[in-house]
């Protein structure tokens, strides 16, 4: 009998095939260094998506998948008609980057009155715009080659800020969405130096392969942009806040982080994304 907390991507039939094996995106893309997401990114990965506080009680309870996807039946039974906030956003790249966020007043909400917070019919994290954020320990390397890749949805009325990571005071690296609504890479080892392409409200995969390459949706764009420099000298990274500023509501649903070059395979890891949440 198959069940009791495991899940089979495929049951073969005597003498016939089955439904063919998941395939996640780190499957066939690897070498992420950090992977957050609200669907299961790699066969291999048995963990949980996020562990959430149940506002009612303060009760915490790990959230998995089902077919791969975010269990919302566990977490709507949990919620049990109140609210429910995300503590934890595990890391799925095997490296053990949790995104954590131990204070209640800080943590983003997934449920509200009981029903799942959705964008484009797909689960999401909301940030309440005032100073919600995770933290996690990666640090993306701004003297390397590397490649982002992230599934949001924001208003462009004022600067906030997706993720933010510092690893020394000259090694700065910033993506977020600037007061006259671009998205805004922003990248600092000697110098100052960024790039920013227009954005509409409505949810948008962003690509961010190295400076300057900045992609919406497939589509490469990019201008000469300006760094946010009010950073302080940490070694960690903020998702959904810059280190010491507040930011506007923003809802997240996935963000993959290489550490290595993916110009090669941008097509694909965007189309494999789009697939999913059916962004463009």
């Amino acid at each position: 009998m198959y069940g009791y907390g495991y899940q089979y991507s495929s049951i073969l039939k005597r003498g016939g095939g089955g439904a063919a094996p998941f395939v996640g995106l780190l499957d066939t893309y690897s070498g992420a260094a950090a992977a957050y997401s609200l669907r299961q990114l790699s066969s291999s990965y048995s963990g949980d998506a996020i562990r959430v506080r149940r506002a009612s009680d303060n009760a915490e309870l790990n959230i998995g998948f089902v077919a791969n996807e975010l269990d919302t039946s566990a977490l709507t039974t949990f919620a049990s008609g109140t609210d429910a906030f995300v503590t934890t956003w595990y890391d799925q790249s095997g490296s053990g980057y949790n995104a954590l966020q131990t204070t209640a007043t800080l943590q983003p909400q997934i449920v509200s009155s009981g029903s799942v917070l959705t964008l484009n019919s797909k689960p999401c994290i909301n940030f309440d715009g005032i100073d919600d954020l995770f933290s996690s320990p990666y640090q993306v390397n701004v003297a390397a080659d590397y490649a982002n890749f992230y599934t949001l949805s924001s208003d462009n009325t004022a600067t906030k800020y997706i993720l933010a990571s510092v690893i020394a005071t000259t090694n700065r690296y910033a993506m977020g969405i600037n007061s006259v609504g671009n998205f805004q890479h922003s990248k600092r080892t000697a110098s100052i130096s960024g790039s920013s392409i227009s954005y509409s409200v409505g949810q948008v995969l962003l690509s961010d392969n190295n400076f300057p390459e900045i992609y919406k949706n497939n589509i490469i764009g990019g201008s000469a942009g300006t760094l946010n420099n009010a950073f302080n000298a940490v070694n960690y990274t903020n998702i959904g806040q810059n280190f010491s500023g507040a930011n506007n509501l923003m809802s997240l649903q996935e963000i993959v982080m290489y550490p290595i070059d993916q110009s090669a395979n941008r097509v694909g890891i965007n189309t494999n994304i789009n697939d999913f949440y059916g962004i463009y």
